[in-house]
């Protein structure tokens, strides 16, 4: 027996240590950068129009970034007084997500071709640059002008649970058009309906019309209701009919 241990003894000696295996990033290597773009109209009245750019990372499987760029707007066919000059650092810590950066263009009433300008990526640490422009191009919606309006009012039953008021616009959307819509109630009796403070309607690219949806209490012992529908903050354009009468009759 004291043989048989001494051998074992020997061959446990023999036998080589083997380290616990380690997992390390540096297979992962630096991430790269980019700069998207973004279209939409300019808008008309006071105030800016907000173009999101989207700065994305892409890395390889598994793996997350860690790094900083440096972003600028630059000029194209703009001038200064087009847009809210922006500048700034962007970083990520062992992420993936993209990060925005809102330029404010400056809404005017003045018939004019489109315009563009460029947010530009600079001075990449630990990142490697992939695309480092995004082109910011500015639709002029005062030539063709873009003119958005209610389609009219409507007489609806309370059983339906529903009614629907159709926008339009003047002229295809180049871009995403939204606005957005409330309520406005009438008489003394609660409503009928489920009240809007504040609703959101989207005319896609290359639409000219999209709907506003009110929806109704559809108890049958509610007397007949009346209340206003009413659009407002056009991203493009101008208003053109932005209230009209919704009637709500109970059938009995």
């Amino acid at each position: 027996m004291r043989a048989l241990l001494l051998a074992a003894a020997a061959v446990a000696v023999a036998l080589p240590v083997v380290p616990a295996q380690t997992w390390t990033t540096a297979a992962c290597g630096p991430a790269t950068v980019s700069a998207g773009d973004y279209r939409q109209y300019e808008g008309t009245g006071p105030g800016t129009t907000a173009f999101t750019f989207l700065v994305t990372v892409s890395t390889a499987p598994g793996c997350t970034a860690t790094g900083s760029v440096n972003y600028v707007t630059e000029h194209v066919s703009t001038t200064p007084a087009d847009l809210v000059a922006a500048s700034g650092t962007l970083t990520w810590t062992d992420s993936t997500t993209a990060a925005a950066v809102v330029v404010g263009v400056v809404r005017d009433s003045a018939p004019e071709p489109e315009e563009a300008f460029s947010l530009r990526l600079s001075g990449a640490q630990n990142l490697v640059i992939a695309k480092d422009r995004g082109r910011g191009q500015i639709i002029d919606d005062d030539l063709p002008p873009v003119e958005t309006s209610l389609d009219g009012g409507k007489i609806c039953w309370r059983y339906e649970g529903s009614v629907d008021l159709g926008v339009h616009t003047s002229t295809p959307a180049r871009a995403p058009i939204t606005l957005h819509y409330r309520t406005i109630h009438t008489g003394t009796n609660p409503p009928g309906y489920y009240p809007v403070k504040d609703g959101l309607i989207t005319i896609p690219v290359g639409a000219t019309r999209g709907t506003a949806t009110i929806r109704l209490k559809t108890d049958q012992s509610l007397p007949d209701d009346q209340f206003y529908v009413e659009i407002f903050s056009p991203s493009a354009g101008t208003l053109g009919l932005t209230k009209v009468p919704v009637t709500v009759k109970t059938k009995r």
